[in-house]
């Protein structure tokens, strides 16, 4: 059965505690490893409609973006990918959007943009990268108190979009995880401290955007959710509210709306610490910068359990940095090892064990 809260359950969550005294207070980062497209025509609120695992009429009157993924046909996760309005001050003239994305495997950074045209056909859009044009920030702590939580009232397309709560034309608050942040789109000729609510943030290392992710359980890009291979629900992605259950069909559908009305879910990504065999199991979340992962830790080592007593696979790594990282789990392990239960998990090929966590947001 499915272990964790309904999407619902975990939006209505008041929000995070920082796990870092680094993270604690006002402060931004750029996110790393993101792309940027632009996408814009008549056509383009339809097209990427049929393509994703969200509801663009969210998004089609203008305002914050929101979070989604592309799927392949038989259902698996291709990107994670937030699209955002390019709004003109309170405008949103016409269909217009920017779509951040993880920076795919290996030097070809064209593979989404092939993907897309792929699907292009008769549509009236136009497509181009635009990563040299922007930069992509996080924001945290009282951002959260200026930023909107919940979608704006539709307006017509063109109409007057409300911005005196919003921080930037282009970005949203971020929708993953309550309290999160917010995610902020800046044009390269643009101070980024322009956009600040107040003269109280700090700039971090994009270094700590990761660690601050990885410690709360936020799966982001290809490294976590890996190409043609993670199944949406698995990266947690109906909790993270990127996935509409209610909208027609996309690509990839099928697979996704049938695991939900199952409702079996037996594995998902969730935040681990990283320790050395011979070393006690941590009992607490936390970050040791000392700490650097061996060049033999990588995303897909087979996790089992340490004492032998089964040869079954228990789950995978995601990404790691310092003495944390995610790794997909059976629910029922991570349950154990969350009751005290003397569980040790080993990573193959590695003198490494690993202890998982569940978010503190998964429930209210």
């Amino acid at each position: 059965m499915t272990t964790g809260p309904t999407t619902t359950t975990a939006a209505a969550a008041t929000g995070i505690k920082e796990l870092d005294p680094l993270h604690q207070g006002h402060r931004f980062a750029k996110v790393p490893h993101r792309q940027l497209l632009e996408m814009e025509g008549p056509d383009a609120s339809k097209f990427l409609q049929g393509l994703i695992t969200n509801h663009m009429p969210l998004i089609s009157a203008g305002g914050d973006g929101f979070y989604t993924a592309f799927l392949t046909p038989q259902g698996r996760s291709l990107y994670d990918v937030f699209i955002y309005p390019v709004n003109v001050g309170e405008n949103f003239p016409h269909q217009k959007y920017i779509l951040d994305y993880p920076t795919p495997l290996g030097s070809d950074t064209s593979t989404f943009l092939k993907h897309l045209k792929r699907y292009i056909l008769r549509s009236k859009v136009k497509i181009k990268d635009v990563s040299n044009d922007y930069s992509l920030y996080h924001l945290w702590d009282s951002v959260q108190k200026v930023a909107p939580t919940t979608p704006e009232v539709p307006v017509p397309p063109g109409g007057l979009i409300k911005k005196s709560a919003r921080l930037t034309d282009i970005g949203c608050v971020d929708p993953r995880v309550p309290g999160f942040g917010y995610r902020a789109v800046v044009p390269n000729d643009e101070d980024v401290t322009s956009i600040l609510p107040s003269n109280e943030y700090s700039e971090l290392a994009p270094e700590e955007y990761t660690i601050r992710r990885l410690l709360q359980g936020v799966p982001e890009g290809v490294d976590d959710i890996w190409p043609e291979q993670a199944l949406p629900l698995e990266s947690n992605l109906d909790y993270m509210n990127g996935v509409d259950f209610r909208k027609g069909c996309y690509v990839g559908q099928e697979l996704t709306i049938r695991t939900y009305h199952t409702g079996v879910v037996r594995k998902r990504i969730v935040p681990i610490q990283i320790y050395k065999d011979g070393e006690s199991t941590p009992d607490i979340q936390y970050v040791d910068r000392q700490v650097q992962l061996p060049p033999s830790y990588h995303p897909q080592l087979d996790v089992n359990l340490a004492d032998g007593s089964s040869k079954r696979g228990v789950g995978k790594t995601c990404s790691g940095v310092h003495n944390i990282g995610l790794a997909l789990m059976r629910l029922e392990h991570v349950e154990k090892a969350m009751a005290g239960e003397p569980i040790g998990f080993k990573v193959k090929s590695t003198d490494l064990l690993i202890r998982p966590f569940i978010p503190s947001w998964w429930s209210s």
